[in-house]
């Protein structure tokens, strides 16, 4: 759930809360009324005419079936990614290409040229992610990525890049 979807959620709830407390407010005043008039009870006619409402009202906001839908589809994805780690994965992704940016590989190695292009690749992967609220996409671009940082850590932590990196006196 993204930070405008949550503001929605928040709103959603607020607003059912806000009709819950004043059913309660205004049902006990009429019950009120009521008793002190002596009447035949008739409060119940409101009560049951607005609780319908109320009901209707609760099973919008705790059964909204978009929401069931994107929990069922993370369930059957396997797809539970939320942004937080997204932004973690962006953020590993960063670091990345800021130290093989400062490699002139080119010069070096060209045959590592692809890392770039790879590493690239995937932090438009992760942008198109958080752009879709990531749960519209499939658990293979999720492990694609991971699988290229994790090489890509690998390789910037090794003895071959330490070398690269004194050879070019970095």
């Amino acid at each position: 759930m993204n930070e405008q979807q949550a503001k929605a959620r928040i709103k959603d709830l607020k607003g059912f809360y806000h009709h819950l407390a004043t059913f309660a407010a205004v049902n006990v005043a009429l019950f009120a009324m009521n008793i002190m008039a002596g009447d035949e009870l008739w409060f119940f006619y409101p009560m049951f005419g607005w609780g319908i409402g109320l009901a209707l009202h609760a099973f919008k906001t705790f059964a909204d079936g978009k929401g069931w839908e994107q929990r069922k589809l993370q369930e059957l994805t396997g797809w539970s990614t939320t942004q937080e780690e997204l932004a973690q994965l962006r953020e590993r992704t960063e670091v990345l290409i800021a130290i093989l940016s400062s490699v002139d590989w080119e010069r070096i190695d060209p045959s590592l040229l692809s890392s770039h292009e790879n590493l690239e690749n995937a932090r438009l992967t992760i942008e198109r992610l958080q752009a879709n609220g990531a749960t519209s996409t499939r658990e293979e671009d999720k492990q694609e990525v991971m699988r290229e940082l994790e090489k890509l850590e690998a390789f910037v932590t090794s003895k071959k890049f330490a070398f690269y990196e004194k050879a070019q006196g970095v």
